[in-house]
This record gives structure tokens, C-alpha cells and sequence, in this order.
């Protein structure tokens, strides 16, 4: 038995040795990776490069060790890998819209770890969608909660509407979005996700059978006056996490 166990473990061993000595590129193929190096480029949702992202490479196994590097004018980014570890690449930008910086994840081709051998990293901003590590959304929260004069208890019935004000945080136009929270004993329970970061108008209706109750709504971020048609900011960073708008509702 004990031999068995041993010979399991440098199995296991030998796989995960193999596995970090292959070359390893992005998804998108094209440029491969250099031995010591982890490269690769930037774009905006066109495709079009974008300079002066930041581009973080951190030690998976040490908790604050990284290497950095900068896109340049072609969004290319290169940067050479300490002399033995495991890595992980990110990179964030910085957006000023109406007025308030937000701090955007963007998107890899590949979000696997690597070790020295090297890597190519390519990144996207991407205005929706699940993150890779499933641990959140390129789009902002609505946390949407009863007011406590408010007899209806059933969030997942409030039907919001909400309509753009202006462009979308990626200079697109936007469209206007219908959407309910999600349903009790869920992760989404209580709130919209993933919806394009943008200034916002909201409407609200409580949907039961064939009754729509229209609904007035209060931002919960400022403590403002309840209204027919809120107009509502995400917030980049509160309390209740980053990209965040809070509304309450009443009859």
C-alpha cells in the first residue's frame, strides 16, 4: 500500500513538472512565448492597441511579489520573469467617467498560471461577462432592497428598467435593459449583476399574476428622496463592494 501512495505521488509530481515546463501562449496564438519572459498586448473592445495599461505578473506562491510592466504605443508589453516561480498575470486600467474613477479588470485569453519557461498574456476590456476565476463581473451590481415601510418582501418580482443616460462607460451607446433580481437561496439574490457600467434612469414596477404596482425607488448610496424614475451612478468603491449602485423600493 505505501508503495502504491509513493508511486501515485511522483506521478502526480511528474504531471505537474510537465505541465509548467511546456511553452504556453494565448489563446489567440500568433506569438510565442520567450523562455524568462511573459509578453504580450493590450486592446480596447474594437481591437484597436491601447498604451499605458499596466500589466501585474505576480508570484502565486508569495503573497505580494510581483514584476510589472507598461504597454507601450503598439499596446505590446514585455517583461522578464524572476528566476524560478509560478506567475499569474493581470492587468486593470484606470477610467474617469461623469466624473468618478473606476478601476476595470481586463480580460485574458488565457488566465492559467505559468512558470519561466514563459508565457504570452493578451488582454481586453470587456464591458460584460463572468470573470475567469468565476469570482465576479466585468459589469457593475444593483443591489436592490425593500424600504422598511414597504410590505413586499419578494425582490425577485421587482421588475427594473433601466435606460441609459448618455454613452456607456466604453463610449458605446447602450441600450435599455428590463431586469428582475435574482431568486431567493441564490448567490444573486436581491441584486442585478453584470450590467454595462453607465449612468443610468430607473423605473420599477412589482410584478404579480397579471398586476404591474409601479414602484418608487431611492438611492440608497446617498440617502436621496424616493422617486418615480431614479436616475442612479455605480459607485467605483463603497462599503458594499466596487462598481456598486443601491437601491431601495416602496410602494
Amino acid at each position: 500500500m505505501k508503495t502504491s501512495l509513493r508511486s501515485a505521488g511522483k506521478i502526480l509530481l511528474f504531471i505537474v513538472l510537465l505541465s509548467c515546463s511546456k511553452k504556453d501562449k494565448g489563446s489567440g496564438g500568433g506569438e510565442e512565448p520567450q523562455k524568462g519572459y511573459a509578453s504580450g498586448k493590450i486592446t480596447n473592445a474594437d481591437g484597436s492597441p491601447w498604451p499605458g495599461v499596466k500589466v501585474i505578473v505576480e508570484n502565486t506562491l508569495f503573497y505580494n511579489t510581483y514584476v510589472a510592466a507598461v504597454s507601450d504605443e503598439k499596446g505590446a508589453y514585455k517583461v522578464k520573469l524572476p528566476s524560478s516561480g509560478t506567475y499569474h498575470a493581470t492587468a486593470d486600467i484606470e477610467k474617469t467617467y461623469n466624473g468618478k474613477k473606476y478601476t476595470l479588470r481586463l480580460h485574458p485569453d488565457n488566465d492559467d498560471p505559468f512558470g519561466t519557461n514563459g508565457a504570452v498574456r493578451n488582454f481586453t476590456f470587456k464591458l460584460t461577462g463572468a470573470y475567469p476565476d468565476g469570482l465576479g463581473y466585468y459589469g457593475g451590481t444593483v443591489i436592490v432592497d425593500k424600504d422598511v415601510m414597504s410590505e413586499l418582501y419578494d425582490s425577485e418580482n421587482v421588475e427594473l428598467t433601466l435606460t441609459p443616460v448618455g454613452k456607456l462607460i466604453d463610449g458605446s451607446q447602450g441600450q435599455t435593459l428590463k431586469l428582475r433580481p435574482g431568486q431567493p437561496r441564490t448567490d444573486n439574490y436581491g441584486k442585478l449583476v453584470d450590467v454595462p457600467i453607465g449612468r443610468y434612469n430607473v423605473s420599477a414596477v412589482h410584478i404579480s399574476g397579471s398586476t404591474r404596482r409601479p414602484l418608487k425607488l431611492q438611492n440608497r448610496v446617498s440617502d436621496g428622496p424616493f422617486e418615480s424614475v431614479l436616475q442612479i451612478d455605480f459607485e467605483p468603491s463603497i462599503i458594499w463592494g466596487n462598481n456598486i449602485a443601491a437601491l431601495g423600493y416602496k410602494e
